[in-house]
């Protein structure tokens, strides 16, 4: 599944914090700069930002250039990212511009500010007035010490929300960020003599690393993402799985959630395709018919369409809808839009599925059949779904959902059997 490929300078965090700095001692720079910073996650690098400031008489030119290079299993992959921002001299961007490209296929986006408003190339995307593009950020910290606001991210599918960054320590800053779904992710900023991040350490275990010019042009073995990113399961196979961390489950099909009394911390999770769950009904529902053969129909049709690649392009919301390869995400997006357009209300699961004795990250979605909800895995061709999935969060199908989705996933420490 699409994983948060770099440490993004705004995160979350818990405590209210103290008054930000004072202006005046923090660097006022109008000067051209370069910085370069090593990512790094599960003690391995697996790729390289550069960040490059143009300024004029008329405001910044920001291009932001991310090259990732990791596995995910056997497969290796190559990403390279940028996100190209204009800006006046009051750091007001009015044009961004966002570039991706994987396995040889390219997405590109563009937005532009005028009088505040936004408008983008992209089809139904909608950018609050104001919002400030998140790679822009880190500037204006630097001039005023905070920062709180509407943001979007072109590096997610320029998901939108509203940010904080505060100054908790001499320094040092959290962020906040919140999307209509829920919180993004946990992290700390250290800043560099000359006000700009040194260190970014976020919840998703992704650290970025202040380097220099030789050692961005270093190069490094690639490391297998979602070994890195997996969570090993202790003890033998049981009839439950307890999940350590601070998690709000939702009542999914396919699983039935209890959080243990006394010394035991966590869910334990009883798993199993028959499992109801506990959604309510779509506002929808009356007396219709058993759809569940449409939806193996659908998923059938999915299948048959997309090829599953784990080198290809992340795929988003928008598109789909022409993916013809691509990872879980791919699958269940897919199957959802299928399934809006035959009106079978469908959501979107994040989550993990049992790997062995780990658990891995997976995305999957769940459907009414007319009589009730069931886990729907596209990627695995299971109708209904169950057994091996523990689904963390419920969305809809759109960036902002799957990016808060992400961020359950950050809050699982440890899995046991018993």
């Amino acid at each position: 599944m699409r994983a948060l490929y770099l440490a993004s300078v705004l995160a979350a965090c818990a405590a209210p914090a103290p008054a930000p700095a004072a202006t005046s001692d923090l660097p006022e720079v109008h000067s051209d700069q370069t910085r370069h910073y090593a990512i790094w996650l599960g003690g391995a690098r697996v790729g390289t930002a550069t960040e490059v400031e143009i300024w004029t008489a008329s405001g910044v030119h920001l291009d932001r250039t991310e090259r990732m290079h990791f596995l995910r299993g056997d497969t290796d992959v190559e990403l390279a990212t940028t996100i190209a921002i204009d800006a006046d001299l009051g750091l007001v961007a009015h044009r961004v511009h966002w570039a991706e490209t994987a396995n040889g296929i390219k997405h590109t986006g563009d937005a532009i500010q005028d009088a505040g408003a936004w408008r983008s190339n992209i089809p139904n995307l909608v950018i609050a007035n104001g919002a400030v593009p998140a790679e822009l950020v880190p500037l204006i910290v630097r001039r005023d010490g905070h920062f709180a606001g509407p943001v979007f991210l072109p590096a997610r599918s320029f998901a939108g929300g509203r940010g904080r960054i505060d100054p908790v320590a001499p320094d040092r800053l959290v962020a906040r960020v919140e999307l209509d779904g829920g919180l993004l992710a946990e992290a700390t900023i250290d800043r560099a003599a000359d006000g700009m991040p040194a260190r970014v350490v976020d919840g998703e275990g992704v650290i970025a690393l202040r380097i220099t010019e030789a050692e961005a042009r270093r190069p490094f073995a690639a490391t297998d993402l979602v070994a890195a990113t997996a969570v090993p399961i202790a003890g033998h196979r049981g009839h439950h799985l307890v999940l350590d961390g601070d998690l709000v489950v939702p009542a999914l099909p396919g699983q039935a959630s209890t959080s243990p009394q006394g010394a035991t911390a966590g869910v334990s999770f009883e798993l199993g395709k028959q499992l109801p769950g506990a959604l309510p009904p779509p506002p929808s529902a009356g007396a219709e018919p058993d759809r569940a053969a449409e939806i193996r129909g659908l998923v059938a049709n999915v299948r048959a369409r997309i090829t599953p690649d784990l080198a290809a392009t992340p795929t988003s919301s928008r598109d789909a809808d022409a993916a013809t390869a691509g990872d879980c995400t791919t699958f269940a997006l897919a199957y959802t839009a299928l399934a809006e357009r035959r009106g079978i209300p469908t959501r979107v699961v994040t989550g993990l599925r049992v790997d062995g004795d780990r658990l891995v990250r997976h995305r999957w979605a769940v459907s009414w059949t007319g009589r009730a909800w069931i886990a729907v895995d596209a990627a695995f061709g299971a109708v209904p779904a169950g057994g091996d999935l523990v689904g963390l969060a419920i969305s809809d199908a759109d960036d902002a959902g799957l990016v808060a989705g992400e961020a359950a996933l950050t809050h699982v420490r440890g899995a046991t059997w018993n």
